[in-house]
């Protein structure tokens, strides 16, 4: 099974959603499990009640649970923030603070959960983190913009390294760098109630104060008006080659410099599209979403919650690299770059098409793949149990981990006549060097196109770890919470990386991060790394 990534989820609400019944659609379309079993608790508010389900859910659905969350720690976790929820003025944002807690534990970015909730106030402050250091990237424009830049010592007196190993246990990711952007993405710092259960601050409403590098301290209090806070302006324009473009995929060609350009935005094309409402739509559905969809690839502008993950002008993505290829070969480019720096992920599928076009290597290997029977994984993924055939009957105890992948072929997909994936062995191949920009924000079916890269010793890898360990839980089941309505989402695979040797967690070939200098001065320290590579 070629993982698909969190944001197909909003392919299928937008394909069920559009047409003249889309709320009843909307409501009745996407697959939701239920447990089977009750919980018996009339004492619980809501907010109890969805936390006690949810930890049912990941009992049931996790992969070898024990492993990551010993059960001793689990149960001890979970008395103490039913306790914690039991408060009459509880609300949402706390709620998902506590049960961020609770997941945070299982290192996973696919087991995670989003509940819309307001911010009930913040300091008008934001960070940047680099080299693991935290600078002040902005502030309001009533405070002093010298202070922009300048590195964080102290807050309130605590060490930013202990605010931040604290802060860590209200994250999602899987390994320090991302952590680190999860920190920074939501600014947990600058959140009153995140300092509060860090024990940085005593009250929502007192004041904190910055101690400086330099010695030098800086006093904030909180505001409640926060949308119409005005930052001082500090980004500088995009650097003029790499700057992110609004399309699913794109390249350029520089002659001059020998290289060319490839940003791979997003791991979706017509085909993906249209195989993916099989997964998480629930079947009755499943014609109507795809008559919507296919009516929409006929139009010359498609509807703009599908336009981010269609591209009109190449909707089948094997055409696109293979008119990429044809070019860098024709013009004599020595040099191919990949970003996958803004990739949230899709169908690996895509990315194993491309890899095709990058190598003629026989022994490609990919990831070894298991799901992890239960009820969950049955209801979301029965084709893959039908797969499965007679090795493994519907009798088959949950709890397991059944083999999926042996990951021997990485290519079988791609060279199958019968697949909608299929490409020619008369395709052309790159015979340049290959060079792949990705970072913590490179997430799921792009993350492993990066280690599947890596590992086969297809391309130079320049950055940080990427958002999923290659190794680990895997893969995105949505579910909403009954009483909440919160999205959830509880991993169900399990998957191990092609050199098992290389560890757990993927590191790159050259670690390069974003400085606060970067930013301002338009400079890409990526693609500069690339350009000291290339003139060796």
């Amino acid at each position: 099974m070629r993982k698909r990534g969190i944001y197909i989820i909003k392919i299928m609400l937008i394909a069920i959603t559009a047409n003249s019944c889309g709320v009843f659609l909307k409501n009745a379309g996407m697959k939701n499990y239920s447990l089977d079993e009750k919980i018996d608790k009339r004492e619980f508010n809501d907010y109890q009640y969805d936390f006690v389900y949810l930890t049912h859910l990941l009992e049931q659905g996790f992969p070898n649970i024990n492993s990551v969350f010993p059960a001793k720690e689990r149960e001890i976790q979970r008395k103490q923030i039913i306790a914690s929820l039991s408060s009459k003025n509880i609300n949402n944002n706390e709620f998902v603070l506590y049960t961020r807690k609770y997941l945070s534990n299982f290192h996973n970015q696919h087991t995670n959960i989003y509940l819309k909730s307001d911010i009930e106030s913040i300091y008008p402050y934001s960070v940047h983190i680099s080299y693991d250091k935290w600078y002040l990237f902005n502030i309001d424009e009533g405070q002093d913009s010298l202070n922009i830049g300048k590195k964080i010592d102290k807050i309130n007196g605590v060490e930013i390294n202990e605010i931040e190993k604290r802060l860590f246990d209200y994250t999602f990711a899987e390994n320090k760098i991302n952590q680190q952007y999860e920190l920074r993405h939501f600014q947990f710092s600058n959140r009153p109630s995140y300092l509060k259960a860090i024990n940085v601050i005593k009250d929502p409403t007192e004041k904190i104060k910055i101690t400086f590098s330099d010695s030098s301290q800086l006093l904030l209090e909180t505001t409640k008006d926060y949308k119409n806070l005005k930052w001082h302006q500090v980004n500088g324009s995009s650097n003029e080659i790499t700057k992110w473009e609004n399309k699913t995929y794109f390249y350029k060609i520089y002659p001059n410099q020998d290289f060319g350009y490839l940003q791979f935005n997003t791991c979706h094309d017509k085909i993906d599209i249209l195989e993916s409402l099989e997964s998480y739509v629930k079947p009755w559905l499943v014609p109507i979403a795809k008559r919507y969809v296919k009516r929409q690839f006929k139009k010359e502008n498609p509807s703009k919650q599908l336009a981010p993950y269609y591209n009109t002008e190449y909707p089948v993505f094997k055409d696109f690299i293979w008119e990429l290829i044809d070019s860098l070969n024709n013009n004599n480019i020595n040099n191919l770059v990949i970003d996958l720096r803004n990739n949230p992920g899709g169908n690996l599928s895509l990315g194993i098409q491309l890899m095709y076009f990058l190598t003629d290597k026989k022994n490609v290997k990919g990831f070894t793949e298991y799901i992890y029977t239960s009820s969950i994984s049955k209801n979301y993924f029965k084709s893959i149990y039908e797969d499965l055939g007679d090795k493994y009957s519907e009798d088959t105890p949950n709890g397991q981990l059944l083999l999926t992948e042996d990951g021997d072929d990485l290519f079988n997909e791609i060279t199958d006549s019968t697949s909608v994936y299929y490409i020619p062995q008369s395709r052309p191949i790159y015979k340049g060097r290959v060079f792949i920009l990705s970072n913590y924000r490179t997430g799921s079916a792009a993350a492993m196109l990066t280690t599947l890269c890596q590992d086969n010793a297809i391309g130079t890898i320049i950055g940080t770890s990427v958002g999923n360990n290659p190794t680990g839980a895997t893969i995105y089941t949505p579910m909403k919470l009954p009483k909440t309505k919160a999205n959830i989402s509880i991993a169900t695979y399990y998957q191990e990386r092609p050199n098992k040797l290389s560890g757990k967690i993927q590191f790159p070939d050259y670690w390069v991060e974003y400085s606060m200098n970067d930013f301002i001065t338009d400079r890409d320290p990526y693609l500069e790394k690339v350009k000291e590579l290339m003139s060796e």
